[in-house]
């Protein structure tokens, strides 16, 4: 280094390129050889000459120390002793050596008796550089040099650190380090024996390197030595390796971080430790060891400029697109003079612009990077802040937004950077169209697994296509297909809330993530669905523009009842008509450009227009149908014939419903119907309906064709309601049935039904058979149901029947007590005590509860029904019981036990095992054959008698005949037998 230093130096003085050749040479005697050092520059000269004589009087310099001129005191010469004791110096102005080994045969020749014991004193040891001698010309300067160190070795230890010092890859050798220490010297060659030679030259290729030159004041070298106070310039060069300041370096050769020195260069290495990414070489003041910088009012302003110069330094950096905080020295310093200067770097980087803003990061067909303060700078914290494609996609709306690697995240804080987590970035982020949110929901898509980055980005920004801008995908709708809404119609949506992305912004792999996050997708049939465009229905009649309401309505129908090929999709029109009643809300101009309801408005030409009052509908515009088409408007509940709507559910306690759905008579039907079980719950699920069919006026044969000819229409129809256990008849039947074409109940004209039922008009005969039973069209008595029988009991009354269809009518009414509701009528048809048929006022009439009662003919006009339905059916009607008019007292002289033959328990097992024979038998004073008691035990005058007694007791009525055979034939079992293929199963 000192060798290096003089010949860097002596080009200085000359103003020359400094060029350096190390030689080291083989002694042909096999000595340890010698060094050479030849330079170009300034020959050596008397003033020289005397330097080197003479401690601490360097001749280098000028008066304030010139610039590039490093020597200084004349004491970096004697560095060579090291390794030599007779070094010799040769220019083309002369030459001049030094010898320890003569210099001490002088003192003890010449010297005083004094000087002479000191010398040996010190074993002989004398300064080798205090007597110059002339040299002798053997040697000469190489060619091209001005100037030659020839430095004969002095022993092979010597020799071996001089080839230690000479070898490639030395820490503190001949290498880059060294270059960039003496900026005057631009070359060093070096050749040993036995190795290529070896050129170290064009340091600037490998390295990227700032020098600063200035003044010290006179005030902060006041603590310093005489020289050190004539020389007020100071120099200081920060250098990094090509390869550690990122993408701007041209090179990528530089030398390898373990070859940087790691300590303080003043110029020389000295033992402050220094372990940055770079090379630090300035005149610091050393202590008096030379290995130390001294401290002080200098040594603390040199520290300034070189924090000063290494921000700068690191700003080119960024300016290059390097990775500038990388190279700022972070965490505890290695010593005093590393902590001092980390300090200072960290004060000063917080205003210096070495941040690379990601918004642009250069390099990009050459725009140059925007660099950053970090105290004006933004960056994230947590989830995504590595992710140069999240960054990439925050930074055009997040100004000043910086990378923050994991690495970096202490340094980032630590420079002031403004840290924010996703959350924070995501509420304060400004409006992105729609291109930019989609990049950005791309970029956010990988963080969608983790559970804190989801509730981090709940409140994300999402452009909508109405124009508007939400925080947090939750309950937005993502289009199925992009062209479903145009703008205008998402705005029409939008005012009932209705919240439609952006199609642009939800492509790509942002689409997944914006689900995660709680939209939805939405094909037309769920953005029909959506209360949202319920809503705009509902509001329709009073929008500020009711058309663009309706375009926007009809769109969305358009595209749900649209088939392949753009024809209608006929069971989506229905499907639409029927599941979505609300839409026939929806206003759109009639033939006089009037506003009304859908649902008030008929096709031209169409059954609607024949059969339903003009007062009440009237035709749509032509506009209208020419626009959008029959289909589509029969969507939305213009009518073309009956109007069916289909409900998941329908309140029969709430009035409001039934008027809501457009069902006519519906208050009327609950209470005739439901009025006995509303108390255990009012909503029948999953009904069809046919709405508004109080305006049909004419037409009947055709409306009801209509709707008997569709599924729906026949399940309106025919399908019962169900409430809880409750089965019963449907609203359209039962109002068709009161208020419909047809009788209430009536009978085909080729059926069995009796002459007393009216025969149906001959066009009811093409109805399927199942419309006409739910409307009470009858081929036989035997097919009545529930829902016929307040009608056929009226009509019984008015044209009394033969009694056999009586009886029919009875076991009808049996069955279906306990499900039916209707007035008690006022007249009925019954049996007198003779058994024919007659009309009573029903406060005479009495139902028979069981065969023991029917022999009583009293009490009054007779109801006979089933048994176990004689209480029921008396509640219905509001009848008596015959027990509630007679005490029932039996009355009978004592009789006898006789047993019930045991083979009559095939036919019951549970008969009892006697009865009593008696001679008379009286209830309440009347005469009856038999009685059965509240025990069940029977009486009875004789063995026939007792037989019916026995089929009551046992509730097997039909069995009476076959008991009475049993009971009276000598062979019970033959009877029996004779009996069994008769029974009925």
């Amino acid at each position: 280094m000192e060798l290096a230093q003089n010949a860097a130096d002596a080009a200085a003085d000359a103003g020359v390129e400094g060029r350096l050749l190390l030689r080291l040479l083989d002694d042909p005697a096999g000595g340890p050889g010698r060094l050479l050092a030849a330079n170009t520059g300034a020959p050596l000269d008397a003033e020289g000459v005397q330097g080197l004589a003479t401690l601490r009087a360097s001749a280098k310099g000028g008066p304030a120390g010139a610039p590039g001129v490093v020597g200084r005191f004349g004491v970096g010469f004697a560095a060579v002793l090291a390794v030599t004791d007779a070094p010799a110096i040769r220019s083309s102005t002369g030459a001049v050596r030094f010898s320890r080994t003569e210099s001490a045969a002088l003192l003890r020749a010449g010297a005083s008796p004094g000087l002479v014991a000191e010398v040996e004193r010190r074993e002989g040891h004398v300064p080798a550089l205090r007597l110059p001698f002339p040299a002798p010309d053997a040697a000469q300067v190489p060619a091209g040099y001005d100037t030659v160190v020839d430095l004969p070795l002095r022993d092979a230890e010597a020799r071996a650190a001089v080839e230690a010092l000479l070898a490639p890859g030395v820490r503190h050798g001949v290498g880059d380090v060294l270059l960039l220490a003496l900026p005057a010297l631009a070359e060093v060659v070096v050749e040993v024996p036995g190795r290529p030679a070896r050129r170290v030259a064009d340091v600037g290729r490998r390295w990227r390197v700032l020098r600063r030159t200035g003044r010290h004041d006179p005030a902060d070298l006041a603590d310093r030595g005489v020289e050190d106070r004539r020389r007020l310039g100071w120099q200081l060069t920060w250098a990094l390796p090509a390869g550690a300041a990122g993408p701007g370096d041209e090179t990528g050769d530089g030398p390898a971080p373990a070859l940087l020195p790691g300590v303080v260069c003043a110029p020389t290495p000295t033992d402050e430790d220094l372990p940055w990414p770079a090379v630090l070489v300035a005149t610091f003041p050393l202590g008096p060891d030379r290995r130390r910088l001294a401290p002080g009012r200098a040594t603390d302003a040199l520290l300034d400029a070189a924090a000063e110069a290494y921000c700068a330094l690191l700003t080119e950096v960024a300016a290059d697109g390097g990775d500038a905080p990388a190279l700022l020295p972070f965490g505890l310093g290695a010593g005093r003079v590393d902590a001092e200067l980390r300090r200072r770097v960290l004060d000063r980087a917080r205003d210096a612009p070495l941040l690379v803003a990601v918004e642009h990061p250069g390099h990009d067909g050459g725009t140059a990077p925007l660099l950053l303060r970090p105290s004006s700078a933004v960056a994230l914290t947590g989830a995504g802040a590595d992710d140069p494609a999240l960054l990439a996609a925050l930074a055009p709306a997040l100004a000043g937004l910086v990378a923050a690697p994991r690495s970096a995240d202490r340094l980032l804080t630590e420079l002031g950077v403004a840290r924010l987590g996703l959350a924070d970035v995501l509420d304060v982020l400004p409006g992105l169209d729609a291109t930019g949110s989609r990049d950005l929901f791309a970029a956010l898509a990988p963080l969608a697994a983790d559970p804190s980055a989801r509730e981090a980005m709940s409140g994300l920004p999402v452009p909508l296509l109405d124009g508007r801008r939400v925080h947090g995908p939750r309950g937005t709708v993502l289009l199925d297909d992009p062209d479903l809404l145009d703008p205008a119609a998402a705005r029409v949506f939008a005012g009932h809330g209705l919240r439609v992305v952006d199609p642009v912004a939800s492509q790509g792999p942002g689409r997944d993530l914006l689900l995660r996050l709680g939209a939805r997708e939405g094909g037309a049939w769920a953005v029909l669905t959506d209360p949202a465009v319920r809503a705009a229905v509902a509001a329709s009649p009073d929008a500020e523009d009711p058309d663009e309401v309706a375009a926007a309505v009809l769109d969305l129908v358009a595209a749900v009842v649209t088939g392949p090929g753009g024809a209608p999709d006929e069971d989506a029109v229905r499907r639409t008509a029927q599941d979505l009643p609300w839409l026939a809300d929806l206003a759109l101009p009639d033939e006089v450009d009037d506003l009304a309801p859908a649902g008030a408005l008929l096709l031209p030409g169409t059954l609607a227009e024949r059969a339903l009052d003009p007062d009440d509908v009237v035709p749509v515009a032509p506009d209208a149908l020419r626009e959008w088409g029959p289909a589509v408007l029969r969507a939305v509940g213009v009518l073309s014939g009956p109007a069916l709507t289909h409900l998941d559910e329908l309140d029969l306690g709430d009035p409001a419903a039934g008027e809501e759905a457009g069902l006519a008579g519906f208050a009327e039907y609950v209470e005739d119907v439901w009025g006995d079980v509303l108390d255990e719950g009012a909503a029948v699920p999953d009904v069809v309906v046919v709405r508004d069919l109080d305006l049909v006026v004419g037409a009947w044969p055709e409306v009801l064709a209509d709707l008997a000819g569709t599924p729906a229409g026949l399940r309106a129809l025919t399908a019962p309601w169900c409430l809880g256990e409750h089965r019963r008849t449907g609203l359209t039947a039962w109002w068709l049935r009161r208020h419909g074409p047809l009788p209430e109940v009536s009978r085909t004209a080729e059926g069995r039904a009796p002459a007393w039922v009216p025969v149906a008009p001959g066009w009811s005969a093409s109805l399927p058979a199942a419309a006409r039973a739910a409307l009470g069209v009858l081929p036989d008595l035997g097919a009545a149901g529930a829902e016929d029988l307040p009608a056929l009991l009226r009509l019984s009354a008015e044209q009394p029947p033969a009694p056999v269809d009586l009886l029919v009518l009875w076991g009808l009414l049996g069955r279906c007590a306990g499900d039916v509701v209707l007035a008690a009528p006022p007249r009925l048809a019954a049996l007198d005590a003779g058994g024919r048929v007659v009309v009573a006022a029903a406060g005479d009439a009495v139902v028979v509860e069981s065969p023991a009662w029917a022999q009583r003919t009293d009490l009054g006009p007779r109801v006979l029904v089933p048994a176990h339905a004689a209480v029921a059916v008396a509640d219905l009607l509001d009848l008596d019981l015959s027990s509630d008019r007679a005490a029932g007292v039996v009355e009978h002289p004592g009789g006898e036990e006789r047993e019930v033959p045991a083979a009559a328990a095939v036919l019951a097992p549970d008969l009892p095992g006697s009865w009593r024979h008696v001679e008379r038998l009286r209830c309440d004073g009347e005469p009856v054959r038999f009685w059965v008691g509240e025990d069940g035990g029977v009486l009875a005058v004789d063995a026939v008698a007792a037989a019916a007694g026995l089929a009551q007791a046992v509730g097997r009525w039909s069995l009476r005949t076959a008991l009475a055979e049993v009971l009276t034939a000598a062979d019970p079992t033959a009877a029996l037998a004779a009996e069994l293929p008769g029974l009925p199963g």
